[in-house]
């Protein structure tokens, strides 16, 4: 039997804190992006990507819960004002002057980004035995990917920037 570790200690803890912090920064700052191109898309394909960022916020903000609360479950504390999510993310923010195309390339950028990176924290996790925050991490990762793919296939464009096809 694996022994579940209920929180993240050692020398690395400070640095996997911040890493933590740094991606639900980041899931913060996409939702509210994904709310500005919902509410700013124009164009001909007006209706089915104001649905699709609409979904996609949606998960979003299930994701953020989810992993919030599984950093509580090992005992790291995770960011909870915008001036620290703002400080802390490596993603841009939308202006909502983007056209059609650019939001969804942005997304798909930033989905590759988030993905490639929430993969790196999860084998950290899992080294460190922390396997209830290792498998939300990967969920989330799963899910941005699939997202990636079909904006992708809209875009007609097979841009792997960084992703490895059969890593995962």
């Amino acid at each position: 039997m694996v022994k579940r570790q209920a929180e993240i200690k050692g020398t690395s803890a400070r640095a996997m804190e911040k890493e933590l912090n740094e991606q639900l920064a980041n899931l913060h700052v996409f939702y509210i992006k994904l709310h500005n191109y919902h509410w700013y898309i124009k164009g001909k394909h007006f209706f089915s990507l104001h649905e699709k960022f609409e979904e996609m916020y949606d998960k979003t903000k299930t994701h953020i819960d989810e992993y919030a609360e599984q950093m509580l479950t090992v005992r790291v504390q995770p960011l909870a004002t915008m001036k620290d999510f703002l400080a802390a993310s490596t993603l841009d923010e939308a202006t909502g002057n983007e056209g059609e195309l650019d939001m969804v390339n942005s997304i798909s950028l930033d989905l590759q980004k988030m993905s490639n990176e929430l993969y790196e924290i999860m084998e950290q996790l899992e080294d460190k035995k922390a396997l209830s925050l290792a498998d939300a991490i990967q969920e989330i990762a799963r899910d941005f990917q699939k997202d990636d793919w079909m904006l992708r296939a809209y875009l007609d464009k097979n841009n792997w920037i960084g992703f490895c096809i059969g890593k995962r």
